[in-house]
């Protein structure tokens, strides 16, 4: 755990690494985001413990469990290898966009969410987040104020296990009074949302995303980080 000040207000970052997959959590209580290395040398390490964690990720994977479940005492590297072994990673990158303590939000199917989208080969994940926020909305003149936290969900994709990191963004833009939702990745709306719409948001959108940022996302609006 580590604990540091932001102006007048003490904020407890806690380590801690989350997968979720549909409702469901996966909770690795003493693994932060920083610790892995889901990279080929990851998926190389040989024990043991990566085979009987990797097995028990499949398993988790097929099960249609209903209450989140926290495992404790896994190494990092273990873990990191045990991911690499299961999924195929699927990186992304979004933004939350302010403007007079309001963020911007999109719909997508009937759900709010924020825009984000996958990191194309070669390219880094700001410039992703950059490039995918201006096509799902439309906004214009964006740029990254701060990195926030992460959000961790795994999925199926044509028989294959995929687990996507999301890296999001603080951000602003010159304009913000012209929104385009990108219809054709079938976003209906763009509108930007004030603290009285936040507890609705984060009832109504993906528990990954909720969990990841719903603190900062708070902090952000009441202009406390």
């Amino acid at each position: 755990m580590t604990i540091f000040a932001v102006g007048t207000t003490i904020v407890i970052q806690l380590q801690m690494y989350k997968i979720f997959y549909e409702q469901q959590a996966l909770i690795f209580p003493n693994i932060g985001e920083k610790d892995l290395m889901l990279d080929a040398s990851a998926q190389q390490l040989e024990t043991y413990e990566v085979e009987k964690i990797h097995l028990f990720l499949r398993q988790w994977l097929s099960l249609s469990l209903k209450e989140d479940v926290v495992i404790d005492g896994v190494r990092p590297e273990v873990l990191s290898a045990a991911l690499c072994r299961t999924f195929v990673m699927a990186p992304a990158a979004g933004g939350v966009v302010v403007a007079d303590d309001r963020f911007a939000a999109i719909e997508r199917h009937g759900i709010p969410d924020l825009p984000k989208g996958h990191v194309e080969e070669g390219e880094g994940f700001p410039a992703a987040a950059l490039r995918e926020v201006e096509e799902e909305t439309g906004l214009q003149g964006l740029h990254i104020l701060r990195p926030l936290p992460s959000s961790w969900h795994c999925y199926l994709y044509e028989d294959e296990w995929r687990l996507k990191q999301t890296a999001w963004f603080l951000m602003e833009a010159a304009d913000t009074d012209h929104v385009a939702p990108q219809r054709d990745e079938d976003i209906t709306e763009v509108v930007f949302l004030g603290p009285d719409d936040l507890d609705w948001f984060l009832q109504h959108t993906y528990r990954s995303l909720a969990d990841a940022l719903g603190d900062s996302i708070r902090g952000i609006l009441k202009k406390e980080a």
